[in-house]
């Protein structure tokens, strides 16, 4: 059962006596244990509800049509929590003294059908996979890393097969929709490890709709973990150099393309992205597949906007994706009428010098590295440094980066004509 927390004034919970701190108990003989029971059992247009209050059980029943919701606010869902111990988990390479939520690892399907969250399956057992199915909780993210049993134990640390071969086949089945990725960790899953990867899972492409492959991250704060060699400038030329092969071989039921690399190996190998038509309808651009070429493509054409009075920006950014600033974005912004606009390169000393992308910048290495006596009249932070509270990974907010460095600082966006437009107000 779950707790009722608040009910819409004049809603059918309301009007049925239902009230705020009773539990909600079952709707139609089917126990509700979460906000995804709730919201799949209310659709019945009959509907039989058991509630509890102060440990007495109450039946009532209630008409309704098929959309109309039942008005209640339940609390949320306990996360379930990662098992795994993956010889390249980010989460244990976090400093410490952070705040709690940045140390835990999620590991629920319910986040991942909700958020695109990645989840492994190594724990998800069989009650689990009936409910995906039963409440067709589809699409789920799945990271695969390597479907070779062996190499799985060495990845993720644990010591019998897992089955995820075996699972992945029950949900495409059940006609689940799966998206899944493979984190390249150089000498363990590169090579045949990933060949054997792709041609696994493309078996399944009438619901593996896409494979991403991203680089490993690492941080200076891998004390007492295993060694683990970065992505290379080598490594990723050669990575983008196969994929033009795989985009020819290897293509979903849709026709796009199955294997995507994330936007950093084209950074990191210097190569220009693919074209628009390649990312199909952006499968995994949460997962940084894409991003850069939504980029490019937002400041495609020239610029007709003007500014009524100068006005010099900041475009704050890490070091890997600072060429492309420079290269597409700046000449966009320095062609509108009374527009300045510079770069801000931040260097990632929080994390290490190995990590440079945007979305891992905190509030304190920009400030420590801000220009000083800078004439920014507004300086903008990338988006993906932000998370939905406000908060860099610092727990600094921009409103405090903008007291110490006494400027206007404001969120940007991937869609450079939409951050343009925040400047014309």
């Amino acid at each position: 059962m779950i707790k009722i927390l608040n009910i819409g004034k004049e809603s059918l919970a309301d009007k049925s006596g239902i009230r705020i701190n009773d539990h909600l108990v079952s709707l139609n003989g089917h126990a509700v244990n979460d906000l995804l029971d709730y919201y799949f059992y209310q659709s019945e247009e009959v509907l039989d509800v058991v509630y509890d209050r102060d440990g007495k059980l109450s039946q009532i029943q209630i008409e309704k049509s098929y959309e109309e919701d039942l008005g209640l606010e339940l609390e949320d869902f306990k996360l379930k929590s990662c098992s795994n111990n993956c010889v390249f988990c980010f989460i244990k390479q976090n400093p410490p003294r952070m705040r709690k939520q940045i140390y835990f690892c999620d590991e629920d399907y319910r986040y991942s059908f909700l958020y695109g969250n990645y989840i492994t399956l190594t724990d998800m057992g069989d009650m689990e996979l009936k409910r995906i199915v039963e409440q067709r909780l589809s699409p789920l993210y799945i990271s695969v890393h390597a479907t070779d049993p062996d190499i799985r134990k060495s990845i993720f640390r644990f010591k019998s097969d897992d089955r995820l071969m075996e699972k992945i086949r029950y949900l495409v089945k059940n006609r689940i929709e799966l998206h899944t990725q493979v984190v390249l960790v150089p000498g363990v899953n590169n090579r045949d490890v990933l060949k054997q990867t792709i041609s696994d899972l493309y078996k399944y492409k009438k619901m593996i709709k896409s494979l991403a492959v991203v680089p490993v991250g690492l941080t200076r704060h891998r004390k007492h973990l295993p060694v683990i060699m970065p992505v290379s400038h080598d490594l990723a030329t050669d990575l983008v150099g196969q994929s033009e092969d795989w985009n020819r071989v290897y293509q979903n039921n849709e026709g796009d393309p199955f294997i995507y690399l994330s936007d950093e190996f084209y950074l990191l190998a210097e190569k220009p992205f693919p074209g628009n038509e390649h990312y199909g309808p952006y499968y995994q651009l949460e997962n940084g597949v894409g991003l850069c070429r939504q980029l490019i493509e937002s400041v495609a054409g020239g610029s007709k906007i003007s500014l009524t009075s100068p006005l010099n920006i900041g475009l704050i950014t890490g070091k890997l994706a600072e060429p492309l600033i420079r290269d597409y974005v700046l000449p966009y912004l320095n062609r509108i009428t009374n527009l300045n606009a510079e770069i801000v390169s931040i260097e990632n000393d929080f994390f290490g010098n190995t990590v440079t992308v945007s979305g891992l910048l905190t509030g304190q290495d920009i400030i420590g590295q801000f220009p000083q006596n800078s004439d920014f009249d507004c300086v903008f932070l990338p988006p993906n440094c932000i998370n939905e509270d406000g908060f860099l990974l610092d727990d600094l907010k921009p409103e405090d980066i903008s007291r110490e460095l006494k400027t206007t600082i404001k969120v940007g966006s991937y869609d450079i004509k939409e951050m343009v437009k925040i400047l014309e107000k």
